[in-house]
């Protein structure tokens, strides 16, 4: 009986164990604020200006961060060897209570079974990948995951982190509750059904591959179709206070492919892609140094869009920015951007991302209070311009933007 007693107390402790070594968190960001906008396109050689200005009372896509609830997932299988998963999905409208991806007029006409356009159709994609990890041979996940070219730009050389106000390179498009017309953001963000191996940290250095050969399926019975990305970094850690970032994603695109599955609203937008575009090149380099009382970033940016031999778009730019801590729960930052962008055939009409080549501005300032280490209010300015140059001299297009908001993390 003792015997018996014992060995079943044993096998409890072993699954207690066991159990112990298995875990599920559940993570997210909630940011809400009021935020306003104003685009304006200018052409003064006929001298008419066209103004576009909106107001979105607590914003839930986020000013400082995109509101979010994420699933981690980590089990130890022994001998140094993980298993892993993320997903994690956008809440992009907390202030009225819609989370989700709006549900377009093109997507609808082709869905009997949809709802009218404007409501919701569901949480909005992000993270969704599984993986192995060890600490001595690096990590390999499958899924969709972050591009490698964002992980450098926004994790290195970005002294306002990637928030979603106008006047940083990384800003986000002309959609959603923080429109920007005069956004050039050089990086894709998220790409899909991705193979990625990290390599673990030697000496401060480590190193990302990347491949998907399907980044931007057009639906589940096409899967051949979208683009192909072939993508990496290398980054550097091993001096104190200093991060340094190189990476580069080279995409092909099958452009009918892609434009079917944009128009009926079931993939991804590819940056970069045109309706005559075949390899898009991203590139980005980035750096900062903690000094204590400051913390310089620069970022440099290209992305190059080939078409039959042809360069479609060729843009490059320079961001510079501080972030510097005024009090231990004060914080603030200014940067900075200026670049150029070449199209192929210079065009009257301008366009922020395609045709009529131009220079391009950007500034933004911003600080954050720290209530505590997960509550934090913030106030974020900003104001970006794309200008004509040559047969587009004439023409200007520029967003402005600012919010005051409360982020909460959990």
């Amino acid at each position: 009986m003792k015997k018996s007693l014992f060995a079943l107390a044993a096998v409890g402790a072993f699954a207690g164990a066991a159990q112990a070594q298995s875990s599920v968190s559940v993570y997210g960001i909630m940011d809400g604020s009021y935020t306003a906008t104003s685009n304006e396109s200018k052409t003064t050689a006929s001298g008419a200006t066209t103004t576009v200005k909106g107001r979105n009372t607590v914003n839930g896509d986020g000013a400082l961060s995109t509101s979010r609830l994420g699933f981690r997932g980590v089990e130890d299988l022994g001998r140094g060897l993980k298993a892993e998963f993320v997903l994690e999905y956008d809440l992009v409208n907390i202030g009225n209570g819609g989370n989700g991806n709006d549900i377009s007029v093109a997507e609808n006409a082709t869905n009997a079974n949809a709802a009218a356009s404007g409501t919701q159709s569901g949480f909005g994609a992000r993270y969704s990948w599984i993986g192995l990890s060890d600490a001595k041979i690096g990590s390999l996940r499958l899924g969709r995951q972050e591009q490698a070219v964002f992980t450098v730009l926004a994790g290195m050389g970005l002294a306002g982190a990637a928030n979603n106000i106008a006047g940083s390179i990384y800003s986000a498009g002309s959609t959603g509750s923080s429109p920007n017309s005069a956004s050039i953001r050089p990086v894709t963000v998220f790409l899909n059904q991705a193979i990625t191996y990290i390599s673990p940290n030697i000496s401060g250095v480590q190193v990302t591959a990347q491949y998907s050969s399907n980044a931007y399926e057009a639906n589940s019975t096409t899967k051949n179709n979208g683009a192909r990305e072939t993508g990496g970094a290398i980054t550097y850690s091993g001096v104190k206070n200093l991060q340094v970032g190189y990476a580069i994603a080279l995409q092909d695109v099958d452009v009918a492919a892609v434009t079917a599955a944009a128009a009926s609203g079931t993939s991804d937008t590819v940056v970069g892609v045109t309706a005559a575009s075949t390899k898009v090149t991203q590139q980005v380099i980035a750096a900062n140094y903690d000094f204590g009382v400051v913390r310089p970033y620069v970022n440099w940016t290209q992305i190059k869009n080939v078409s039959s031999g042809v360069v479609a778009r060729d843009q490059s730019a320079y961001e510079l920015g501080l972030r510097a801590p005024i009090t231990p729960v004060i914080g603030v930052w200014a940067s900075s951007f200026f670049g150029t962008k070449k199209t192929a055939a210079n065009s009257a009409t301008l366009a922020a991302t395609t045709t009529g080549n131009a220079d391009l501005r950007g500034m933004q300032l911003g600080a954050t209070y720290a209530f505590s280490k997960r509550t934090t209010a913030y106030a974020i300015y900003g104001q970006q311009s794309v200008k004509g140059k040559d047969a587009a001299a004439n023409t200007e297009i520029k967003s402005l933007g600012y919010a005051l908001g409360l982020r909460h993390t959990f």
